[in-house]
């Protein structure tokens, strides 16, 4: 029930951060940051998290607030279904658009078929109440910028949780 309350309270924080006003962020020192706190926390559940974020800075106007939660939602993911011994790939680099996020897992991957963006929508037996990934496609949406989830192509079993800034934000 804690849970729940949490979450629906988060959809509430998100609307108002939908209203902060964009400031400008070097995208490059946020996912250092991020990798400091997960990285810690994947070696407690005995997990690996590798890193590699090209370019080394990487400049945009935007509201913070909704890209760290973009962030938060796609490490909780990989680290919730991600298997003991398995790792976890956090990486930048840029294309022809903008800078690509990425968030890659060694988990079971995702059921294609499911709309997980979905509010309240949840795939396999571990905890939450399916609103995450739904926040998550709001405040991407919220920045001008688009997420995905695709199943690895690579042989491995997992996920790809992508999100795609482009040069040119726009804020809605």
């Amino acid at each position: 029930m804690n849970k729940i309350v949490a979450d629906i309270l988060n959809i509430g924080r998100q609307e108002g951060a939908q209203l902060e006003i964009p400031i400008e962020v070097d995208i490059i020192t946020i996912l250092k940051k991020w990798e400091g706190d997960f990285s810690l926390l994947a070696h407690s559940e005995n997990k690996e998290l590798f890193t590699d974020f090209e370019p080394k800075s990487f400049m945009a106007v935007l509201q913070a607030t909704l890209l760290n939660q973009i962030l938060q939602n796609f490490l909780q993911n990989a680290l919730k279904f991600t298997p003991e011994g398995k790792k976890i790939i956090f990486q930048s680099y840029l294309n022809e658009v903008g800078i690509v996020i990425e968030v890659i897992d060694e988990g079971c991957g995702i059921d294609d078929s499911v709309d997980l963006f979905a509010p309240f929508m949840r795939q396999g037996n571990k905890s939450g109440v399916g609103l995450g990934l739904f926040l998550a496609k709001s405040a991407a949406e919220a920045i001008g910028a688009q997420i995905s989830l695709t199943n690895r192509q690579d042989g491995t079993d997992g996920t790809i949780a992508q999100l795609l800034l482009p040069s040119k934000l726009y804020c809605v």
